[in-house]
């Protein structure tokens, strides 16, 4: 046919030449999009955290650990002087690449004497901390301790792997404690929800963790109200149950313009009023299956109750010795699901869900401070002892 047609012949020989260019500007596009990247590679960047607008924060505690409260010159002003380094080490809240994923991580805030509560809860339920579905660990002050105090504590940490040291010392702010506390657990874990739980909390954890899987994974407040006064609905922080997504919300804060208080029950409603329109879809689920007041110690039905978790999803204000009889035979187990309704606030307080800090009276009465300045509010006060020392409930 080209040879009959000489004009054929031409037409098809610039077709084919034409069709093998476009094959090869084609290649040459792939090979230079796949081996050469746009933006050049830097050695020296670094990707953004999640939480790297909490920087100040970090080195606000950092550089706590380098000093020791001595003090005050005024009721705003604390004095300082150079902190010699402790024999363990405190812990890090440097956010990490490898996050360890858990469906609940659980932190028991514990003061540095209290090693027979710790054990207590070493011998019974913290058994049950498989470090797979749940993680739990020991949150204690590393400031301010004796030296006989630190190599007790040392020795403790190194004996069980199981304590996590805080730049802060024994006195009443737990509401820098609990900010302590979520960034750290942000830092390393990612969560579905985080149970920060007093020392003398008897907890049900197998009952726990079967429930969880019929609970809401989002916006879920889970702990014991107070609902005794108009105005002041809040959460008890003995126990305080949080889905993963409200604590990055009160992590989405300005470091600058977080505000502490001496109690973090108080200092979370305050963060929710801040962070959350009224009656935003959040649940709170008021469970009255935790025994919160008078102190279980004190009450005469708990000294020989067995089964304990028949009855109950935790217990406040259990002695070591309690501790250690619940464990024996505590009925921890997964329950019918007639034991699952989740009970909102509305069925169990007669009041609107309303806090106003300033309502809040007697001693327990303080300003917010912002948490960046590591604010103290009672100098030189001795280790809080709490409700369970045979104080008061709040009012």
């Amino acid at each position: 046919m080209f040879r009959e047609n000489p004009r054929n012949r031409r037409f098809f020989y610039i077709l084919g030449s034409l069709s093998l260019a476009i094959l090869l500007a084609t290649f040459h596009g792939i090979v230079h999009y796949k081996f050469r990247p746009s933006k050049p590679a830097n050695k020296y960047d670094k990707p953004t955290k999640k939480y790297d607008h909490l920087r100040p924060l970090r080195e606000m505690f950092a550089n706590a650990s380098k000093v020791t409260y001595t003090g005050k010159r005024s009721d705003h002003e604390p004095t300082w002087q150079t902190k010699a380094t402790p024999m363990f080490q405190l812990s890090d809240l440097q956010e990490v690449d490898n996050k360890v994923s858990v469906t609940l991580l659980v932190i028991v805030t514990t003061a540095p004497s209290r090693y027979q509560r710790r054990e207590a809860i070493r011998a019974t339920w913290w058994k049950k901390c498989d470090g797979i579905e749940v993680q739990c660990k020991f949150f204690t002050d590393g400031l301010q301790l004796s030296k006989e105090q630190e190599r007790e504590l040392s020795a403790e940490q190194k004996s069980h792997g199981d304590i996590e040291f805080q730049a802060l010392e024994s006195t009443r702010i737990f509401g820098l404690r609990y900010l302590y506390h979520i960034m750290w657990a942000t830092a390393k874990f990612n969560f579905v929800y985080l149970l920060r739980v007093d020392d003398d909390y008897f907890v049900c954890l197998e009952r726990l963790k079967a429930e969880l899987s019929h609970r809401p994974t989002e916006r879920l407040i889970w702990g014991s109200y107070h609902c005794s006064f108009r105005d002041l609905i809040y959460v008890d922080e003995a126990w305080i149950l949080f889905t993963s997504d409200i604590i990055e919300r009160f992590l989405s804060q300005d470091p600058r313009s977080i505000l502490c208080h001496p109690h973090a029950d108080q200092q979370i409603p305050v963060w929710i009023n801040k962070l959350y329109n009224y009656n935003e879809g959040l649940v709170h689920f008021d469970d009255r299956r935790l025994h919160l007041y008078p102190p279980a110690k004190t009450v005469e039905k708990f000294n020989n109750l067995s089964r304990v978790c028949d009855s109950y999803v935790g217990v406040h204000g259990s002695s070591p010795e309690m501790m250690l009889n619940f464990g024996r035979l505590s009925g921890d187990e997964p329950k019918s699901s007639s034991s699952l309704k989740l009970t909102p606030l509305t069925e169990t307080c007669h009041f609107p869900n309303v806090f106003n800090i300033s309502k809040m009276g007697g001693p327990y009465k303080f300003e917010l401070r912002p948490c960046l300045t590591n604010p103290r509010w009672t100098p030189k006060e001795e280790m809080w002892l709490g409700i369970n020392s045979g104080g008061k409930m709040k009012t």
